[in-house]
């Protein structure tokens, strides 16, 4: 059966999700920036300010020397965050079987649904328009009998719309662009091919054997020979979900301050035990996730000796989870906590095991969340999260 992959791509995402927010933005050279500082690097740059000669990773101190009139934006992860909600809501109309990437990215997988859906290219042309109406984003769909193609093809478009490969075309497609759109050629490599084999194209990277192209390549050159031919087996892979219990916040003002960061942390804990409990769910491993004012994150897992659901507990792994996460003097925005490999609570431990919570904790722990299931949340308080 042929294969019907699309792949969308909403170009400079979070440029994008910003205009969709401020109007104010639009037609106008716009750029992300790692931080406020004029060393500061761009992380993603407009169709206008690229124009202009702007790119990412340039920073944002010659950018506007380039650029006087560049609007430069901080990085917004909670907006980003619900920008990928609202995609995957949108084309999960259309199929399961979807991947989700980095920058506004998805990859569907249509096989098999013509006489439901109608062919790929008139779903890919529904999808378009579906998230410009929407959304009021604009977005480049590729639709081909492979991941690697109709991705080519979505970055082939210099405006939306949507580009169909046809099946069997696919060689034939590709042979003409430049080396670089060939995934795994970056700058050294490129260099390589031009320098030692004279080769610009995919076509003539098509035309060498294996043999051949391990000269330049080494190792990588089986896959890369697959790939300039426009071969790519790779299925579409969804996500695997695994049972787990998440908590995220952002602060009002991004700070760095130790009881802050201890204050919501606390929050977190407290959120996450109660859930755990309420499910009658034990976590042995637990991951904290901190994204900086810059949009860099750092991630630190711990592993439980005991699974555990009690907040005093949680907090003490949590709390040593941020100190050994905390490695950068950039203000923190954001925190989030996860409970992973959940298993079912036990109200009797081993007995050559080390004891948990001690009576009286548990006691109090259970009080505290029938005051909270009563009175709500905020009816009991710990001294530590006053710091918020």
């Amino acid at each position: 059966m042929a294969r019907d992959i699309v792949h969308l791509s909403v170009p400079a995402f979070a440029v994008s999700l910003a205009r969709v927010v401020d109007a104010s933005l639009r037609e106008r050279p716009v750029a992300v920036s790692s931080g406020p500082s004029s060393r500061a690097l761009l992380q993603c740059v407009s169709h206008e300010a690229r124009a202009e000669g702007v790119y990412e990773g340039m920073s944002a101190h010659r950018a506007r020397l380039l650029c006087p009139a560049l609007h430069l934006l901080l990085p917004d992860p909670h907006l980003l965050a619900r920008g990928n909600q609202a995609l995957q809501r949108l084309v999960g109309n259309y199929t399961p079987v979807v991947e989700p990437g980095d920058g506004g990215r998805l990859f569907l997988d249509l096989t098999g649904c013509s006489r439901l859906l109608g062919p790929g290219r008139d779903v890919a042309a529904r999808l378009e328009k579906e998230l410009r109406q929407r959304l009021r984003l604009n977005g480049n769909v590729g639709v081909a009998g492979n991941k690697l193609v109709a991705r080519i093809a979505a970055g082939c478009l210099e405006r939306s719309g949507v580009c169909d490969v046809l099946r069997g075309a696919e060689q034939s497609f590709i042979g003409p662009l430049p080396t670089t759109v060939l995934p795994g050629i970056g700058p050294t490599r490129q260099a390589g091919l031009l320098q030692d084999l004279n080769i610009r194209f995919v076509q003539e990277l098509a035309a060498l054997s294996v043999a051949q192209t391990r000269l330049v390549v080494g190792a990588f050159a089986p896959l890369l020979h697959q790939r300039s031919r426009g071969i790519d087996p790779s299925p579409v892979c969804p996500p695997q979900k695994s049972p787990q219990v998440v908590e995220e916040t952002f602060l009002a003002r991004q700070d760095n301050d130790d009881q802050v960061l201890l204050a919501a942390l606390c929050q977190l804990v407290e959120a996450c035990g109660r859930r755990l409990r309420r499910l009658r769910r034990m976590t042995a491993e637990i991951v904290l996730c901190l994204t900086y004012a810059d949009g860099v994150s750092h991630q630190r897992r711990a592993a439980l000796d005991i699974p555990c659901n009690h907040d005093l507990e949680l907090y003490t792994t949590a709390e040593d989870l941020l100190r050994r996460a905390c490695e950068r003097r950039v203000r923190i925005k954001g925190l989030r906590l996860e409970c992973r490999q959940l298993c079912p609570a036990i109200s009797q431990v081993d007995l050559f095991t080390r004891a948990g919570p001690s009576p009286r904790q548990a006691a109090l722990q259970q009080a505290l969340d029938q005051v909270r299931d009563k009175y709500g949340v905020a009816a009991v308080r710990r001294g530590r999260t006053l710091h918020l």
